[in-house]
């Protein structure tokens, strides 16, 4: 599960980041949610290394494995916006600005929503595990990712 986690993981955030051309979306646009690519990997590796250590309490595992699929929830249900985010950098010519941020806007608005979704799943997650030594802050990082991950979404909604 661990590659396929992560080739998930992977291909869900590269939806999310625009290439350095972007016409509608400035550079430190780009900047930001480049960055949480590396985050995400970063998080979904220490779950996938934590549900593997031989200590591990079964129901901290049980409370690992269940952030680790909503982790991969999140992956599965951002990648479906992928080709719309990165279209403006596959069009030569565009002709419409108003046209491409309204698809960039409606990208934006979904991921929104299925960050929204997972966090609240999140935070019930975190109700029934945050008292487990290592799957209760394993929780609280995933939230953290899925708040930032909000956060930096709803930063550039604004200028589309």
């Amino acid at each position: 599960m661990g590659p396929l986690l992560i080739g998930a993981v992977t291909l869900a955030l590269a939806c999310l980041a625009p290439q350095a051309q972007a016409r509608i979306l400035e550079q430190t646009d780009s900047d930001k949610v480049a960055a949480i690519k590396p985050s995400f990997v970063r998080l979904a590796t220490d779950l996938v290394q934590t549900s593997k250590r031989p200590d591990l309490s079964a129901a901290d595992a049980e409370c690992i494995n269940a952030t680790l699929r909503e982790m991969t929830q999140i992956a599965d249900e951002l990648g479906s916006y992928e080709h719309l985010i990165t279209i403006e950098d596959r069009i030569d010519d565009i002709g419409n600005d108003a046209s491409m941020r309204g698809i960039l806007r409606f990208a934006v608005d979904k991921a929104l929503v299925i960050l929204d979704i997972e966090q609240k799943r999140m935070r019930q997650l975190l109700e029934q595990c945050g008292h487990l030594p290592l799957s209760g802050g394993k929780g609280r990082e995933a939230l953290q990712f899925i708040d930032t991950t909000a956060t930096v979404l709803k930063s550039i909604r604004p200028r589309l």
